[in-house]
């Protein structure tokens, strides 16, 4: 398992061929030759838009003015003026939105290319959202998301959504999650469900509900992880062999790797989720003003795929070690 990490934690071993290279600048130079125009044309947009709305509203409230002296009726007008005025704002830089969105379902089949059965997505719920609810990896009412990538490496299938999990809306909208959540399915079964997650947070909230009232954790063996981690089962004897070998030595990885906040994983039957907190936009590309490049912009985020990968395995080989 070391000899594979070391070399998926290398990424020269993924980085494009000459070939593929060729490709990725080609389209490169093509968005970047369009996107001047495009950026120049949907500012156009947007002034045109706001100007014609402006004398629209200015006339409304006029209007208003001479017919009605409620603060009632002043107070819906001014927000009906805001909340138009900003969709009409969003509709204008559509066009350019859109070429940005050409540009990753061209590039990433490319860059991504060392991935098998690859597909994106951007903005979709994925089924297996539920299971993360199911699982009581994290409580939330609704999801927020982004890019969605899916695919096979090496025997491993996955999907990865970066994505924001919230509880409530309007004054009450609670961000709960945000980053990236892994979904795998594995080629080995675990007979029942494990849950691991540091201490002292929603987990002892929620272990009676999960596995009822006086469940005890499981020890790794690790007095580093027993410290900080809380490990959970409904299958405690199937679970520990698991618990005090592989897992944890992918915790102390993950601990090592992995510092923009908690990491949560769950392992049910064959499958296992894994919640990666990120204040980072892991797939982001420069805003339409700016000119796209490779070795700034593209390279780093196949690095960034290495590292997700190699997360990705070490969960995957937890099973065969075991």
């Amino acid at each position: 398992m070391e000899r594979a990490m070391e070399i998926l934690r290398d990424p020269k071993h993924y980085m494009p061929g000459k070939p593929a290279l060729d490709a990725i600048r080609a389209q490169i130079d093509a968005y970047n030759s369009e996107r001047p125009g495009i950026f120049v044309h949907a500012q156009h947009r947007a002034w045109i838009f706001l100007g014609v709305f402006g004398v629209a509203a200015a006339i409304a409230v006029v209007i208003v003015l001479e017919n009605f002296r409620e603060s009632r009726a002043i107070g819906l007008l001014v927000a009906a003026i805001l909340i138009v005025g900003y969709r009409l704002w969003e509709y204008a830089w559509k066009p350019a939105r859109d070429h940005q969105m050409a540009l990753r379902h061209r590039l990433f089949p490319v860059i991504f290319g060392f991935l098998d059965n690859f597909s994106y997505s951007h903005g979709h719920a994925p089924a297996f959202l539920d299971d993360v609810r199911q699982m009581k990896l994290i409580r939330y009412g609704s999801s927020e998301n982004d890019d969605m990538i899916s695919g096979t490496h090496q025997g491993l299938a996955f999907d990865l959504l970066e994505t924001t999990l919230v509880t409530g809306s309007g004054k009450r909208r609670e961000v709960v999650f945000r980053g990236l959540i892994f979904r795998f399915n594995l080629d080995w079964e675990f007979p029942g469900l494990i849950v691991v997650a540091k201490r002292g947070n929603w987990l002892q909230r929620y272990v009676a509900e999960m596995f009822r009232t006086g469940a005890k954790p499981i020890l790794s063996g690790n007095r580093r992880l027993d410290e900080t981690h809380e490990f959970h089962s409904d299958n405690p004897k199937a679970a520990m062999p698991v618990i005090t070998g592989p897992l944890t030595s992918a915790l102390i990885w993950l601990g090592d790797e992995w510092r923009d906040g908690e990491v949560r994983i769950a392992i049910r039957g064959r499958e296992c989720i894994l919640l990666l907190p990120s204040k980072r936009d892991w797939f982001a590309l420069p805003d339409i003003q700016e000119d796209v490049f490779y070795g700034r912009d593209v390279e780093p985020m196949i690095r960034e795929m290495v590292v997700l990968l190699a997360v990705a395995h070490l969960m995957h080989r937890i099973g065969k070690t075991s």
